[in-house]
């Protein structure tokens, strides 16, 4: 507007020192060359205002058109929309979240990673993998030939057999002792032979059978002996003599009898604890048998079908993949001489990996809260690709080197395109996320510190608007004022206006 005012004063002057050289000009033109000499010979130097009036007046003549009603308004034809790529949308309420992005490299997931060392020391018999092969969980991967090994076998195999013979002797202990002890709660009853033998003639009772029986028929003999002796002393055919020794044999047979009882019932019983207690210490020898084969990588299916005919097969020691996965490492060769200090294997499970990330301290409040939430990245390996990612770990302790925390997710690897060591760029989520006031990123512009941007007033005309931004998102801005929601923004084609603009501040100074 400023040099609008400029060019209407310039011409109210009549023949100006503008005018005088356009006139120049004119003439120059018609008589060739030597009018231009004759005229800039003539001519008298222009003072220094008017010099600038009419450098001001050159100026008004290319100047873009701007509105005379306020000095950030551009006008801009309608015509001209198509070629300067010009779309208007109105500023929009919607949801908005602002993206931080931190660089972070792909590692391998440790939960998931094994370093195979051979816990026992021998002679690498087999390798039956590569490097880079594919294993399943279970799958033999070398075998070494240890004589530890074979020894715990030999070991496990002499102590099953000596529990199975113990576990007969028991069974047959546990059999007579219940059987002693049946007779012996017999015979206190005082019952005739023909009973006992009755019930325990098909029973096995051992060596306690006849000393039980021996020692019950002393006794029921001397007691029928005294019950005949005694009518006779009543009658006085028979000295007290006789009958002081018969009842004196009674009485000896009788305690000898009951002594042995006593006794025996004891000794079965402590015959039988004895007998367990042989089968449970070798059935727990037994046991830290299994146990150390089973330290040694072995299944139960392996152990269980040890046999001593298999010889030196039993001295083989396998080394078995802990789960499905791939060899990343491999440091083993047949006929080697290894030990529990040599790795001889690594294996990866590559389905997932980690996403590893140092997020500096200015940054710590932006991964509060983000345990178990969802974050996208990028990598240069993939270019247009997008991937997704969970958040597991934020760090506890700021690095006194770096001055950083580790950020850590976990990634789904199915297809392998992730692989371990590449960079990538890790966008993390906005937890204070809002709907708010926006526009897209295209339509915000910057000049002299300060954001603006430019709103349709109607036909050819369009004002800069000034704002003020918030959060910056997926490919939009929240406009915390200068704005309302409806007001129709060049979202597209800006650069034409801001051009437009521009020339015109410049023409201004």
């Amino acid at each position: 507007m400023a040099a609008t005012t400029t060019h209407a004063t310039g011409s109210s002057r009549g023949l100006s020192a503008g005018s005088l050289v356009g006139l120049g000009l004119m003439l120059g033109a018609a008589v060739g060359g030597g009018g231009v000499w004759y005229l800039s010979q003539q001519a008298a130097p222009l003072p220094p205002e008017a010099a600038q009036r009419v450098e001001r007046d050159a100026a008004d003549a290319t100047a873009p058109a701007v509105s005379d009603e306020h000095a950030s308004e551009i006008l801009f034809p309608e015509a001209s929309w198509a070629a300067a790529s010009l779309a208007i949308e109105p500023a929009s309420v919607g949801f908005i979240e602002q993206l931080t992005s931190v660089t972070g490299k792909v590692t391998l997931n440790e939960d998931r990673l094994a370093h195979l060392y051979p816990l026992v020391e021998g002679r690498v018999e087999e390798v039956n993998v590569g490097l880079g092969d594919s294993v399943t969980q279970g799958q033999q991967m070398a075998v070494i030939q240890s004589r530890e090994v074979g020894d715990a076998m030999l070991a496990l195999a002499q102590d099953r057999q000596q529990l199975s013979f113990l576990k007969q002797q028991d069974a047959w202990t546990q059999e007579i002792t219940g059987n002693t002890l049946a007779m012996i709660t017999l015979l206190r009853s005082d019952p005739g032979v023909n009973e006992i033998e009755s019930q325990l003639s098909n029973r096995p009772l051992g060596e306690y059978r006849d000393k039980l029986m021996t020692a019950y028929i002393d006794q029921s003999t001397s007691k029928k002996n005294l019950e005949r002796l005694e009518p006779l002393r009543t009658q006085g055919l028979l000295g007290t003599r006789q009958i002081y020794e018969a009842q004196a044999s009674w009485d000896a047979d009788r305690a000898k009898l009951q002594s042995l009882l006593e006794q025996l019932d004891q000794e079965v019983r402590q015959a039988a604890i004895r007998s367990t207690q042989k089968v449970t210490e070798l059935q727990t020898r037994v046991a830290v048998d299994e146990a150390a084969l089973k330290i040694l990588g072995f299944e139960d299916e392996d152990i269980a079908s040890i046999d001593p005919a298999q010889g030196v097969e039993l001295a083989r020691c396998p080394i078995d993949a802990p789960f499905d996965g791939v060899v990343i490492s491999k440091d083993v060769t047949l006929m080697e001489h290894v030990g529990p200090a040599n790795q001889i294997l690594g294996v990866a499970d590559l389905s997932t990996v980690w996403l590893s990330a140092d997020v500096y301290e200015e940054q710590l409040p932006l991964v509060v809260g983000l345990q178990g939430r969802t974050v996208r990245f990028r990598t240069s390996a993939w270019p247009g690709e997008e991937f997704e990612g969970t958040i597991f770990y934020s760090g506890d302790v700021v690095d006194r080197e770096t001055r950083t925390v580790n950020l850590l997710a976990i990634a789904d690897n199915a297809d392998r395109k992730l692989k371990p060591g590449i960079f990538v760029t890790i966008e993390l989520p906005d937890i204070a996320a809002a709907t708010v006031l926006r526009v897209p990123e295209s339509a915000v512009f910057e000049h002299e510190g300060k954001s603006f941007v430019f709103v349709h007033a109607g036909g050819d005309r369009f004002e800069r608007r000034d704002v003020e931004l918030g959060r910056v998102g997926d490919h939009s801005i929240e406009i915390r004022s200068g704005l309302q929601a409806g007001d129709p923004v060049a979202v597209s084609g800006g650069f034409a206006l801001k051009s437009r603009m521009l020339s015109s501040l410049l023409e201004e100074e």
